[in-house]
C-alpha cells in the first residue's frame, strides 16, 4: 500500500492525541472534538469504495492503518468505525453519522425499569452509536439517550444502560450479523496488535536507555532474553492479523472464520506475556502516571478476550479440525487461506 495514506493518518493521529497525554483522564469535550476531526478527515471511509467516496484499498492493505488506533492510544474506536462503514456500505444497511463501537454480549432487559443494560461496552461511555448483537438480533443504541452506570479511570469499557424504546432494532440477513461480528472482532484485533508493537518500541527503547552498573540494561543476557521473546510474540500476532486480513483482495468481504479463529486465539494467548515482560523490564516506572506504558498494557489486557478467550478459540479450532478431512494439523492451519478464497 502506497505510505501516503499511513503517513497521513499517523500525523492526524499524533495531533489529535498531543494535547491528551497518555497519562491524563482528557475530558468529553476533548473526545468529541478528536471524534470530529478524525470524521471530518475521511479516514473514516477509507475501505470504501472510490465510487462511494472510499480509497477503494483491501482490507489487507488497511492492517497498517487499522493497528494505528492501538499504536498511538487513541480514544474513539477508529477501526471499528472503519469497519462498520464499510460492512453498512456492503450490506445497504443506513446508519447515522459519528463513531461506532460494537459489542456481543448479553444485553440486560429490565421490564421494571425499561432500561436495557451492557456492563462491558467498549467505548461506551464515548462512542456516538453502539451496535448491540444478542439473540440472533442486532440493535442500535445511540449516545444521546446513554446513562453511564460505571466507568473506569483511563478504561476502554463502561457498563451503559439505555431506555429500551431507544433501542432501534435492525433487520439484518444472517450474513450481515456474520460479517459484522468478524469485522468486529479483526477491529478488535488490529488495535490490540497495534498497542502490543507500541509496547514492545517502548521497552527497546527505555532497555537501551537505563542504566545499571555502568550499561544500559539492554546489554544483559537476561534482557535480551526477555526482548527476543517479546520481538517474538509481536512479530508472531501481526502475522496472524495480516492472514486474517487475507481474504479475496476485497475490503468488503469479512474474514474468514477459521482465519479469525486462530488471529484470535493466537493474539489472546500471547497478550499477558507481552505486556508482562514490558513490566518487568520498565520496572516501577512502566505504572506510573506520567510514562505511558501502562496505558497500551492495559489497552492489550482488556481487549484480549473482549470477544472470548484463547480457550473459546481454541475449542473454536477444534470443532473446525474435527469437521475437516485433512491429514495434519499443518495441512489444515494452511489451507485457512484457500478458504477464505472460495468460501
Amino acid at each position: 500500500m502506497d505510505t501516503l495514506l499511513e503517513d497521513a493518518l499517523g500525523e492526524l493521529f499524533r495531533h489529535v492525541t498531543s494535547g491528551a497525554s497518555p497519562g491524563l483522564e482528557i475530558t468529553a469535550d476533548q473526545h468529541k472534538k478528536i471524534s470530529n476531526e478524525i470524521y471530518a478527515s475521511g479516514f473514516a471511509d477509507l475501505l470504501l469504495p472510490q465510487a462511494a467516496g472510499g480509497s477503494g484499498i483491501s482490507l489487507y492493505e488497511a492492517v497498517a492503518l487499522l493497528k494505528m488506533e492501538g499504536y498511538y492510544n487513541v480514544p474513539i474506536p477508529f477501526a471499528q468505525t472503519v469497519v462498520t462503514r464499510v460492512w453498512a456500505h456492503t450490506h445497504s444497511v443506513d446508519l447515522p453519522e459519528g463513531s461506532f463501537s460494537y459489542a456481543s454480549s448479553a444485553l440486560q432487559i429490565d421490564a421494571q425499569t425499561r432500561s436495557a443494560t451492557l456492563h462491558k461496552a467498549w467505548h461506551g461511555h464515548w462512542v456516538d452509536h453502539m451496535l448491540i448483537a444478542t439473540d440472533q438480533q442486532c440493535f442500535l443504541a445511540h449516545s444521546h439517550n446513554r446513562r453511564i452506570l460505571q466507568a473506569y479511570h483511563g478504561g476502554l469499557f463502561a457498563a451503559v444502560a439505555w431506555p429500551t424504546q431507544g433501542l432501534s432494532r435492525l433487520d439484518l440477513r444472517e450474513q450481515a450479523t456474520h460479517d459484522l461480528f468478524h469485522l468486529s472482532v479483526f477491529a478488535m484485533l488490529a488495535a490490540t496488535v497495534g498497542a502490543m508493537e507500541k509496547t514492545f518500541e517502548l521497552t527497546l527503547e527505555y532497555a537501551a536507555q537505563r542504566q545499571q552498573f555502568g550499561r544500559p540494561v539492554s546489554k544483559f543476557q537476561a534482557v535480551q532474553h526477555q526482548i527476543s521473546e517479546m520481538a517474538e510474540h509481536v512479530c508472531a500476532a501481526d502475522m496472524a492479523l495480516q492472514m486474517a486480513a487475507a481474504t479475496d483482495g476485497s475490503a468488503q468481504t469479512a474474514p474468514g472464520s477459521r482465519a479469525l479463529a486462530i488471529a484470535q486465539f493466537q493474539i489472546a494467548h500471547i497478550a499477558d506475556r507481552i505486556a508482562d515482560i514490558a513490566h518487568a523490564i520498565h520496572g516501577a516506572i512502566g505504572i506510573s502516571q506520567e510514562y505511558p506504558l501502562h496505558h497500551y498494557t492495559r489497552r492489550i489486557r482488556e481487549c484480549k478476550s473482549c470477544f472470548g478467550s484463547a480457550q473459546y478459540w481454541a475449542a473454536e479450532i477444534g470443532q473446525h479440525i474435527l469437521h475437516k478431512n485433512n491429514d495434519t494439523l499443518f495441512a489444515f492451519l494452511t489451507s485457512a487461506q484457500d478458504e477464505q478464497r472460495t468460501g
